[in-house]
């Protein structure tokens, strides 16, 4: 009987110790460092209480004994690591925490290595052969009282971290169950131990290790339950820039990353549980895609803090028990997108649409005003003499003065107007549905404006004048034509003395 039972015990460190070569050589998909110093600490109680049964006198067993410690009081302590890892609290795992919960570990430790000198672990130690198995005779002091405390409590704290974790994960709950049911399982052996029913005086406990880690061997080689895709969350879902948002069938909350808990300035632990529409109502945008039930990829826009974002968003289910929703801010891109675009079809000095652009815009606004025989006008716009502003008080000023003049232009138009720089101090406006009388009245509002302005450049007034020519059509017309005309209505203004407006008109009948 002796050496059936000092083979269990050995016979569970050796799985212990296949179990942690195991999860070294696969620690790229195995993301629970407590998990491996679990099993380690499995592997030196096992190891070593297997060698006590047999040892041949009672200083070997103190030796042993005190080595065994050491495993047994990092268990609780790797316990509650695996737990906070796996239950998606890889936040709490820091050098503070391994200090806090290793430090009284560390000092039972050595209480127990020096307990010949203060006998403050144990009062008393004695041995006793039982079917030739080395039994301990104990009688605890304060430090092996303080190891049955702590140990309880590292447990227990283990256990309700599995058990919140299945209460609010409504997406891995077959394996969150699994999880949460075999973490008592050593709890079932500790108290068959301690409640002296076992016929010999022998520490179960490794055996019921054994039995969880060989639950363990199965999850691992069957299940995946503790690869990657499960509890790898501080590596694949904490550190991703993109915001993910977990949510289940009804569109209740059930994790966020740490990117969308800093952009919305919430906790996850807050708005765990609550309807996205609610905890998150900036979200709301895309709460008709949601209610859809379908996977799909869209595109949406919200503002935060006067600040305009833009994002890529992306719906997947998890096995019909979830979605993600997965959202990509792409607002520089997108406003480096808007910028080229600006660039590209803009004047930058003056802000109005480039030459290019403004034809394009102006075709289309003719082709509109033709097909629902509406009038259209052009105006061509020149400052007067701009050349000898350029020259007398350099370009700067003549910057200066077309963005005042454009500016001017722009409040009297309203918005009802198409603008655009055709060359130099050369401006083109198309204005639409007016007749010719409420355009000549436009037009002489802006003429007056520009020539009483007061432009300031160095402490120094200069006074501008601008030429205007005008051509109007009801009808058939394109806008070479109407520039044509325009331009011969602004040379006819500059020859007649210049600050003053002409016009021609083509009405044409559909």
């Amino acid at each position: 009987m002796n050496y059936v039972i000092f083979l269990i015990m050995f016979l569970t460190a050796f799985i212990a110790a296949q179990l942690a070569i195991y999860i070294f050589y696969n620690r790229k998909k195995i993301y629970l460092k407590g998990f491996l110093g679990l099993i380690l600490s499995v592997f030196t109680y096992s190891l070593f209480y297997s060698f006590e049964l047999i040892s041949p006198d009672l200083n070997y067993m103190k030796l042993l004994a005190a080595v065994q410690y050491i495993g047994i009081l990092s268990i609780p302590a790797f316990w509650v690591i695996m737990a906070l890892e796996y239950t998606n609290k890889s936040k709490y795992v820091n050098v503070k925490l391994y200090i806090i919960i290793f430090c009284l570990p560390v000092i039972l430790v050595i209480l127990n290595f020096t307990n010949e000198y203060h006998h403050l672990f144990y009062r008393n130690y004695s041995a006793a052969i039982v079917y030739s198995l080395s039994i301990a005779n104990i009688s605890p002091g304060i430090g092996y009282i303080m190891s049955t405390i702590y140990i309880n409590l590292m447990s227990l704290l283990g256990n309700i971290l599995y058990i919140e974790f299945f209460i609010k994960n409504n997406v891995y709950r077959k394996r969150s169950f699994t999880i949460m049911i075999t973490s008592f399982i050593p709890w079932i052996g500790y108290w068959i131990y301690m409640s002296g029913i076992m016929p010999i005086k022998i520490d179960i406990v490794p055996v019921f290790m054994a039995i969880l880690c060989l639950f363990y061997v199965k999850a691992l080689s069957k299940n995946n339950i503790f690869e990657t895709a499960v509890i790898a969350r501080h590596i694949i879902f904490d550190n991703i820039k993109e915001f993910v948002i977990v949510l289940d069938m009804n569109n209740k909350i059930i994790d966020i990353n740490k990117t969308t808990e800093q952009f919305f300035n919430k906790e996850a632990s807050i708005i765990i549980g609550q309807d996205i529409a609610k905890a998150l109502e900036d979200f709301t945008a895309i709460t008709k895609y949601l209610k859809d039930n379908k996977e799909v990829t869209f595109d949406f826009e919200m503002k935060t803090d006067d600040k305009q974002h833009y994002f890529r968003g992306e719906i997947t289910f998890i096995n019909n028990d979830g979605k993600v929703v997965i959202l990509k801010d792409n607002t520089e891109q997108i406003l480096m997108i808007k910028r080229l675009q600006y660039y590209a079809t803009m004047d930058i000095l003056t802000e109005v649409y480039n030459r290019n652009h403004f034809y394009s815009v102006a075709n289309e606004r003719i082709l509109y005003c033709i097909k629902n025989n509406q009038p259209i006008s052009l105006v061509m716009v020149d400052l007067d003499k701009f050349k000898n502003i350029n020259d007398t008080y350099g370009h700067s000023a003549g910057d200066l003065i077309l963005k005042n003049v454009i500016a001017i232009c722009k409040t009297c138009l309203g918005k009802n107007h198409t603008i655009g720089r055709y060359g130099g101090e050369e401006f083109l406006i198309i204005l639409e549905k007016f007749e010719e009388e409420q355009i000549l009245e436009i037009v002489e509002k802006i003429r007056v404006k520009i020539m009483n302005f007061n432009n300031i450049y160095e402490g120094k007034i200069i006074k501008v004048t601008c030429s205007f020519g005008i051509f109007t059509s009801i009808g058939l017309t394109d806008l070479n034509e109407m520039i044509r005309n325009a331009d011969e209505a602004l040379y006819k203004s500059k020859n007649e003395g210049r600050n003053r407006i002409s016009i021609k008109n083509k009405n044409i009948s559909i």
